[in-house]
This record gives C-alpha cells, sequence and structure tokens, in this order.
C-alpha cells in the first residue's frame, strides 16, 4: 500500500491557525487523519555548538567578527574591513583584499569594506591582515566578543 503523509493547515474559529497530519492512500485517495509522534521515529536533531566568536578593530575602520573553524578561521558577514592599507602591509594581503573585491565578498560601504557572505581563510593572521590592510604578528590581536546581557 503506497502512501504519503502531508500537514495541512485549517483555520479554527476559536483557536486560530492549527495543522492536521494526513495520511494518504495513494490507490484509493483515502485521506486518514494522523497523531505525527504515532507515525515514525523522529531523527534525532544534533544541534551544533557555536562557536566562541572573536573580533578586531582598527583605527582604518575594520570592525571584524570571526571564529575557529576546524584548521581554517571564518570572517562573518556583514563584518567590515579596513578600506585603505598601510605602506607596510604585504602584497599577499593585499592581492588577497583585491581577489575578494574581485569575487564581490567585499564591497565599498561609506569608507570601509562590508563582508558579503562568510569568508574562511586558512589562518587567523590571514584574516586580520586583510581585515586591518596592514601588517599582523600573529593571530593575537583576535579578542574575545563582549556578550550582551539583557
Amino acid at each position: 500500500m503506497a502512501q504519503e503523509i502531508y500537514v495541512k493547515k485549517v483555520i479554527n474559529e476559536k483557536y486560530g491557525e492549527l495543522y492536521q497530519f494526513l495520511r494518504v492512500d495513494l490507490e484509493t485517495g483515502k485521506e486518514e487523519a494522523v497523531f505525527p509522534f504515532e507515525m515514525a521515529p523522529f531523527p534525532e536533531v544534533i544541534l551544533e555548538e557555536e562557536p566562541e566568536l572573536l573580533t578586531i578593530q582598527s583605527k582604518r575602520g575594520a570592525d571584524a567578527v570571526g571564529y575557529y573553524k576546524a584548521s581554517s578561521f571564518v570572517v562573518k558577514q556583514g563584518s567590515k574591513f579596513a578600506a585603505s592599507t598601510s605602506p607596510k602591509c604585504p602584497k599577499k594581503y593585499i592581492k588577497l583584499r583585491e581577489t575578494l573585491i574581485l569575487d564581490k565578498k567585499l564591497v565599498p560601504l561609506h569608507n570601509q569594506l562590508l563582508v558579503m557572505e562568510d569568508i574562511e581563510f586558512d589562518t587567523p593572521m590571514a584574516a586580520m591582515g586583510a581585515a586591518i590592510g596592514g601588517w599582523v604578528r600573529g593571530p593575537h590581536d583576535w579578542k574575545e566578543q563582549v556578550k550582551k546581557t539583557t
């Protein structure tokens, strides 16, 4: 017996918007209401732990947020990179920034470069060099993000 299960939205005057789970026999077209938890076990949902967010800011306008992901470092969408580079900025960071601009992952916005999507870097140093547009000594300038309490 081939069957299909679907959810139907029902508007009830007393309770408002409700959802009904129905099973349809594809051969006969007969619908029958079913209790969703008796149909089959639901797959276990494993929630990933949210990564520790780190931030970096610079005098030239960088204001970026990122996190470690396995052996790489990810700068989050919405971060802002400095629009200019320092005279001592290594060419590899200048080239990396140019590539990100050409790929439209960075777009100019109010004297900054806006990150349009999460960008994965090989190291936190590469991410920092691209973000601040300057020479970096190590990943120590990425600081823990201050958590807001409500």
